[in-house]
Protein backbone atom coordinates (compact mmCIF):
# COMPACT_ATOMS: atom_id res chain seq x y z
CA UNK A 1 0.00 0.00 0.00
CA UNK A 2 1.45 3.54 -1.08
CA UNK A 3 2.15 5.95 1.72
CA UNK A 4 -0.45 8.18 0.06
CA UNK A 5 -3.36 5.70 0.62
CA UNK A 6 -2.19 4.77 4.25
CA UNK A 7 -2.56 8.04 5.46
CA UNK A 8 -5.83 8.42 3.70
CA UNK A 9 -6.98 4.76 5.57
CA UNK A 10 -5.63 6.76 8.93
CA UNK A 11 -7.69 9.90 8.54
CA UNK A 12 -11.30 10.52 9.56
CA UNK A 13 -13.33 11.01 6.29
CA UNK A 14 -14.49 14.09 7.83
CA UNK A 15 -10.70 16.41 7.19
CA UNK A 16 -11.21 16.06 3.57
CA UNK A 17 -15.12 16.53 3.61
CA UNK A 18 -14.72 19.86 5.64
CA UNK A 19 -11.53 20.55 3.11
CA UNK A 20 -13.64 20.43 0.07
CA UNK A 21 -16.85 22.50 1.23
CA UNK A 22 -14.30 25.02 2.66
CA UNK A 23 -13.03 25.02 -0.92
CA UNK A 24 -16.73 25.00 -2.86
CA UNK A 25 -17.55 28.33 -0.27
CA UNK A 26 -14.66 30.15 -1.16
CA UNK A 27 -15.18 29.82 -4.52
CA UNK A 28 -18.85 30.95 -4.51
CA UNK A 29 -18.08 33.53 -2.55
CA UNK A 30 -16.45 35.84 -5.04
CA UNK A 31 -14.29 37.85 -2.59
CA UNK A 32 -12.53 35.11 -1.75
CA UNK A 33 -12.62 32.25 -4.92
CA UNK A 34 -8.71 33.25 -5.50
CA UNK A 35 -7.81 31.54 -1.89
CA UNK A 36 -10.44 28.42 -2.58
CA UNK A 37 -7.91 26.00 -3.63
CA UNK A 38 -5.85 26.36 -0.32
CA UNK A 39 -8.14 23.90 1.47
CA UNK A 40 -7.60 21.41 -0.87
CA UNK A 41 -3.96 21.56 -1.12
CA UNK A 42 -3.97 21.42 2.71
CA UNK A 43 -5.55 18.10 2.34
CA UNK A 44 -3.16 16.98 0.09
CA UNK A 45 -0.13 18.00 2.06
CA UNK A 46 -1.33 16.50 5.27
CA UNK A 47 -3.20 13.83 4.08
CA UNK A 48 -1.73 12.80 0.97
CA UNK A 49 -3.09 12.29 -2.49
CA UNK A 50 -6.29 10.12 -2.04
CA UNK A 51 -7.45 12.82 0.31
CA UNK A 52 -6.66 15.54 -1.80
CA UNK A 53 -8.10 13.98 -4.88
CA UNK A 54 -11.77 13.62 -3.01
CA UNK A 55 -11.32 16.89 -1.44
CA UNK A 56 -11.14 18.44 -4.75
CA UNK A 57 -13.82 16.47 -6.13
CA UNK A 58 -16.07 17.21 -2.97
CA UNK A 59 -14.98 20.85 -4.14
CA UNK A 60 -16.48 20.40 -7.73
CA UNK A 61 -19.90 19.12 -6.83
CA UNK A 62 -20.39 21.30 -4.07
CA UNK A 63 -19.84 24.25 -6.68
CA UNK A 64 -21.80 22.31 -9.34
CA UNK A 65 -24.88 22.03 -6.88
CA UNK A 66 -25.22 25.69 -6.13
CA UNK A 67 -24.18 27.42 -9.66
CA UNK A 68 -26.97 25.14 -10.69
CA UNK A 69 -29.81 26.04 -8.05
CA UNK A 70 -28.61 29.61 -9.08
CA UNK A 71 -29.17 29.27 -12.70
CA UNK A 72 -32.71 26.84 -11.61
CA UNK A 73 -34.04 29.82 -9.30
CA UNK A 74 -33.09 32.72 -12.53
CA UNK A 75 -35.45 30.82 -14.54
CA UNK A 76 -32.71 29.94 -17.05
CA UNK A 77 -33.54 25.76 -17.44
CA UNK A 78 -36.48 27.10 -18.81
CA UNK A 79 -35.41 29.24 -20.88
CA UNK A 80 -32.89 27.01 -22.53
CA UNK A 81 -28.70 27.60 -22.57
CA UNK A 82 -28.61 27.31 -19.09
CA UNK A 83 -26.31 23.75 -19.53
CA UNK A 84 -24.20 26.16 -21.57
CA UNK A 85 -24.16 28.45 -18.61
CA UNK A 86 -23.37 25.55 -15.92
CA UNK A 87 -20.84 24.50 -18.20
CA UNK A 88 -18.67 27.54 -18.86
CA UNK A 89 -19.33 28.18 -14.57
CA UNK A 90 -17.55 25.15 -13.98
CA UNK A 91 -14.57 25.51 -16.65
CA UNK A 92 -12.75 27.84 -14.17
CA UNK A 93 -13.29 25.90 -10.84
CA UNK A 94 -12.07 22.18 -13.18
CA UNK A 95 -9.19 23.84 -14.97
CA UNK A 96 -7.66 25.32 -11.59
CA UNK A 97 -8.82 21.54 -9.48
CA UNK A 98 -7.61 20.21 -12.07
CA UNK A 99 -3.88 21.56 -12.45
CA UNK A 100 -3.30 21.48 -8.29
CA UNK A 101 -4.35 17.73 -9.08
CA UNK A 102 -1.17 17.76 -11.28
CA UNK A 103 0.66 19.50 -9.40
CA UNK A 104 0.60 16.81 -6.83
CA UNK A 105 1.19 14.14 -9.27
CA UNK A 106 3.47 11.34 -8.08
CA UNK A 107 5.79 11.80 -11.39
CA UNK A 108 6.72 15.29 -9.86
CA UNK A 109 8.46 13.45 -7.17
CA UNK A 110 12.45 14.79 -6.89
CA UNK A 111 11.64 17.74 -9.33
CA UNK A 112 12.75 21.72 -8.17
CA UNK A 113 9.42 23.03 -7.08
CA UNK A 114 9.51 26.69 -9.10
CA UNK A 115 10.33 24.13 -12.41
CA UNK A 116 7.20 21.79 -11.67
CA UNK A 117 4.87 24.85 -10.33
CA UNK A 118 5.59 26.88 -13.57
CA UNK A 119 5.32 24.05 -15.63
CA UNK A 120 2.01 23.21 -15.12
CA UNK A 121 0.68 26.80 -14.81
CA UNK A 122 1.80 26.84 -18.57
CA UNK A 123 -0.25 24.25 -18.87
CA UNK A 124 -2.86 25.23 -17.23
CA UNK A 125 -2.80 28.08 -19.15
CA UNK A 126 -3.30 26.49 -22.29
CA UNK A 127 -6.33 24.47 -21.17
CA UNK A 128 -7.83 27.52 -20.80
CA UNK A 129 -7.12 29.74 -23.90
CA UNK A 130 -9.72 28.19 -25.54
CA UNK A 131 -12.17 29.95 -23.51
CA UNK A 132 -10.17 32.82 -23.49
CA UNK A 133 -10.55 33.13 -27.45
CA UNK A 134 -14.40 32.23 -26.96
CA UNK A 135 -14.54 35.69 -24.93
CA UNK A 136 -12.27 37.69 -26.79
CA UNK A 137 -14.03 36.59 -30.02
CA UNK A 138 -17.55 36.44 -29.23
CA UNK A 139 -19.48 39.90 -29.89
CA UNK A 140 -22.50 38.48 -27.81
CA UNK A 141 -20.36 38.07 -24.68
CA UNK A 142 -18.77 41.33 -25.03
CA UNK A 143 -22.21 42.51 -25.51
CA UNK A 144 -24.05 40.88 -22.91
CA UNK A 145 -20.85 42.05 -20.32
CA UNK A 146 -21.12 45.56 -21.38
CA UNK A 147 -25.05 44.90 -20.28
CA UNK A 148 -24.20 44.19 -16.82
CA UNK A 149 -21.67 46.51 -16.77
CA UNK A 150 -23.83 49.34 -17.80
CA UNK A 151 -26.74 48.42 -15.65
CA UNK A 152 -24.63 48.80 -12.48
CA UNK A 153 -23.33 51.72 -12.78
CA UNK A 154 -26.54 53.74 -14.40
CA UNK A 155 -27.34 54.42 -10.65
CA UNK A 156 -24.09 56.01 -10.29
CA UNK A 157 -24.01 58.25 -13.63
CA UNK A 158 -27.67 58.76 -12.87
CA UNK A 159 -26.63 60.74 -9.65
CA UNK A 160 -23.52 62.41 -11.08
CA UNK A 161 -25.44 65.46 -12.15
CA UNK A 162 -24.13 67.51 -15.09
CA UNK A 163 -20.81 70.04 -15.82
CA UNK A 164 -17.14 68.77 -17.11
CA UNK A 165 -17.03 66.27 -13.98
CA UNK A 166 -20.35 64.30 -14.80
CA UNK A 167 -19.07 64.30 -18.74
CA UNK A 168 -15.56 63.06 -17.78
CA UNK A 169 -16.81 60.42 -15.02
CA UNK A 170 -19.11 59.04 -17.79
CA UNK A 171 -16.33 58.55 -20.42
CA UNK A 172 -14.29 56.65 -17.75
CA UNK A 173 -17.18 54.32 -16.93
CA UNK A 174 -18.26 53.93 -20.50
CA UNK A 175 -18.83 49.93 -20.51
CA UNK A 176 -17.85 49.30 -23.81
CA UNK A 177 -14.38 50.30 -22.82
CA UNK A 178 -14.33 48.80 -19.96
CA UNK A 179 -15.31 45.57 -21.31
CA UNK A 180 -12.21 46.08 -23.80
CA UNK A 181 -9.77 46.98 -21.27
CA UNK A 182 -10.79 44.26 -19.07
CA UNK A 183 -10.61 41.23 -22.13
CA UNK A 184 -7.56 43.07 -22.90
CA UNK A 185 -5.89 43.12 -19.66
CA UNK A 186 -7.19 39.62 -18.82
CA UNK A 187 -5.63 38.26 -22.48
CA UNK A 188 -1.66 39.63 -21.55
CA UNK A 189 -2.19 38.73 -17.83
CA UNK A 190 -4.58 35.77 -17.43
CA UNK A 191 -1.17 32.91 -17.27
CA UNK A 192 0.37 35.15 -14.34
CA UNK A 193 -3.20 35.34 -12.53
CA UNK A 194 -3.58 31.40 -13.27
CA UNK A 195 0.33 31.16 -11.62
CA UNK A 196 -0.52 33.32 -8.79
CA UNK A 197 -3.67 31.54 -7.82
CA UNK A 198 -2.23 28.04 -8.65
CA UNK A 199 0.99 28.26 -7.06
CA UNK A 200 0.43 30.19 -3.99
CA UNK A 201 -2.33 27.79 -3.09
CA UNK A 202 -0.05 24.88 -3.59
CA UNK A 203 2.70 27.01 -1.31
CA UNK A 204 0.30 28.13 1.52
CA UNK A 205 -1.59 24.98 1.70
CA UNK A 206 1.53 23.48 1.93
CA UNK A 207 2.78 25.59 4.80
CA UNK A 208 -0.10 25.16 6.54
CA UNK A 209 -0.31 21.68 6.51
CA UNK A 210 0.97 21.40 9.47
CA UNK A 211 4.40 20.47 11.47
CA UNK A 212 5.76 17.65 10.43
CA UNK A 213 3.56 16.96 6.80
CA UNK A 214 4.74 16.10 3.87
CA UNK A 215 3.75 19.25 2.29
CA UNK A 216 5.65 21.24 5.09
CA UNK A 217 8.57 19.27 4.25
CA UNK A 218 8.41 19.64 0.65
CA UNK A 219 7.95 23.25 0.60
CA UNK A 220 10.71 25.80 1.86
CA UNK A 221 10.19 29.00 4.14
CA UNK A 222 9.38 32.06 1.76
CA UNK A 223 12.41 33.61 3.23
CA UNK A 224 14.15 30.27 2.04
CA UNK A 225 12.91 30.50 -1.33
CA UNK A 226 15.60 30.91 -4.12
CA UNK A 227 14.59 30.43 -8.09
CA UNK A 228 16.95 28.10 -10.30
CA UNK A 229 19.62 30.74 -12.31
CA UNK A 230 18.49 29.72 -15.71
CA UNK A 231 15.27 31.12 -15.11
CA UNK A 232 17.21 34.40 -15.55
CA UNK A 233 17.29 34.31 -18.88
CA UNK A 234 14.10 33.19 -19.41
CA UNK A 235 13.16 36.46 -17.52
CA UNK A 236 15.37 38.31 -19.29
CA UNK A 237 14.11 36.94 -22.42
CA UNK A 238 10.60 37.55 -22.09
CA UNK A 239 11.03 40.99 -21.82
CA UNK A 240 12.89 41.22 -24.66
CA UNK A 241 10.19 39.44 -26.31
CA UNK A 242 7.98 42.41 -24.98
CA UNK A 243 9.99 45.03 -26.34
CA UNK A 244 10.31 43.95 -29.31
CA UNK A 245 6.45 43.30 -29.95
CA UNK A 246 5.74 47.15 -28.94
CA UNK A 247 8.52 48.23 -31.19
CA UNK A 248 7.98 46.16 -34.29
CA UNK A 249 4.11 46.40 -33.01
CA UNK A 250 3.20 42.65 -33.13
CA UNK A 251 0.21 41.44 -33.90
CA UNK A 252 -2.39 40.75 -30.38
CA UNK A 253 -1.37 36.85 -30.49
CA UNK A 254 2.24 37.44 -30.18
CA UNK A 255 2.22 40.13 -28.05
CA UNK A 256 0.11 38.52 -25.61
CA UNK A 257 2.02 35.50 -25.73
CA UNK A 258 5.40 37.69 -24.27
CA UNK A 259 3.05 39.76 -22.31
CA UNK A 260 1.79 36.64 -20.43
CA UNK A 261 5.47 35.10 -20.03
CA UNK A 262 7.00 38.42 -18.63
CA UNK A 263 4.44 38.97 -16.01
CA UNK A 264 4.36 35.11 -15.31
CA UNK A 265 8.19 35.17 -14.71
CA UNK A 266 8.15 38.51 -12.87
CA UNK A 267 5.72 37.25 -10.91
CA UNK A 268 7.85 34.39 -10.24
CA UNK A 269 10.58 36.48 -9.06
CA UNK A 270 8.33 38.79 -6.77
CA UNK A 271 7.96 35.92 -4.76
CA UNK A 272 11.70 35.51 -4.75
CA UNK A 273 11.96 38.84 -3.60
CA UNK A 274 9.15 39.09 -0.74
CA UNK A 275 11.52 36.21 0.64
CA UNK A 276 14.30 38.54 0.51
CA UNK A 277 12.26 41.26 1.79
CA UNK A 278 10.94 38.77 4.82
CA UNK A 279 14.93 37.17 5.61
CA UNK A 280 15.72 41.05 5.64
CA UNK A 281 13.24 41.44 8.18
CA UNK A 282 14.39 38.47 10.40
CA UNK A 283 17.68 39.12 10.34
CA UNK A 284 17.10 42.77 11.69
CA UNK A 285 14.85 41.35 14.84
CA UNK A 286 12.42 43.23 13.84
CA UNK A 287 8.88 42.48 15.51
CA UNK A 288 6.53 40.37 13.75
CA UNK A 289 3.57 42.88 14.10
CA UNK A 290 5.73 45.05 13.13
CA UNK A 291 6.71 42.78 9.48
CA UNK A 292 2.84 41.84 9.52
CA UNK A 293 1.73 45.65 9.49
CA UNK A 294 4.48 47.00 6.68
CA UNK A 295 2.92 43.63 4.75
CA UNK A 296 -0.49 44.90 5.10
CA UNK A 297 0.36 48.38 4.19
CA UNK A 298 1.93 47.05 1.08
CA UNK A 299 -1.11 45.11 -0.06
CA UNK A 300 -2.89 48.37 0.55
CA UNK A 301 -0.51 50.53 -1.85
CA UNK A 302 -0.82 47.86 -4.80
CA UNK A 303 -4.36 49.56 -4.78
CA UNK A 304 -2.77 52.66 -5.51
CA UNK A 305 -1.30 53.55 -9.12
CA UNK A 306 2.19 55.15 -7.88
CA UNK A 307 2.68 53.26 -4.97
CA UNK A 308 1.14 49.86 -6.26
CA UNK A 309 3.81 50.23 -9.26
CA UNK A 310 6.92 50.50 -7.49
CA UNK A 311 6.35 47.64 -5.08
CA UNK A 312 5.75 45.25 -7.87
CA UNK A 313 8.48 46.62 -10.09
CA UNK A 314 10.82 46.76 -6.63
CA UNK A 315 10.27 42.94 -5.61
CA UNK A 316 11.18 41.36 -9.29
CA UNK A 317 14.22 43.43 -9.14
CA UNK A 318 15.05 42.50 -5.51
CA UNK A 319 14.64 38.22 -6.73
CA UNK A 320 16.35 39.45 -10.01
CA UNK A 321 19.24 41.12 -8.74
CA UNK A 322 20.39 38.54 -5.98
CA UNK A 323 21.75 36.79 -8.96
CA UNK A 324 24.59 39.40 -8.54
CA UNK A 325 24.00 41.41 -4.98
CA UNK A 326 24.03 38.54 -2.25
CA UNK A 327 21.26 40.16 0.01
CA UNK A 328 20.82 36.96 1.93
CA UNK A 329 24.53 36.09 2.47
CA UNK A 330 25.05 34.66 5.75
CA UNK A 331 26.75 36.38 8.68
CA UNK A 332 30.84 36.25 8.44
CA UNK A 333 30.66 34.24 5.04
CA UNK A 334 33.59 36.18 3.27
CA UNK A 335 34.63 38.57 5.82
Amino acid sequence: MSDSATAFSRKPYAAFIAAGLASSLLFLSIVLSFAFLVPVQIAFGRSGRRAGLAAAGIAAIGIAVVQGWRLAAAGAFGQGGAAGALAAGMLPPLVLLGALALLNAPFWTGAIGPYKVLCVAAACSLAALPALLAIGSDASIAAYLEERIGAFLAPLQSVSGGGYEASALAAALDPKELVATSIATLRDSYAAIILFIVGGSWRLGNRLSGPGSAGRELTAAIDELRLPYPLLWAFLGSWSLVLAAVLLRAPVAAAAFAWNCALALSLAYAAQGLGIVTHLFKSWNMPRSLRILIAAMAVLALATPTAGTAVAVALPLFGVTEIWIPYRKPKGVGA
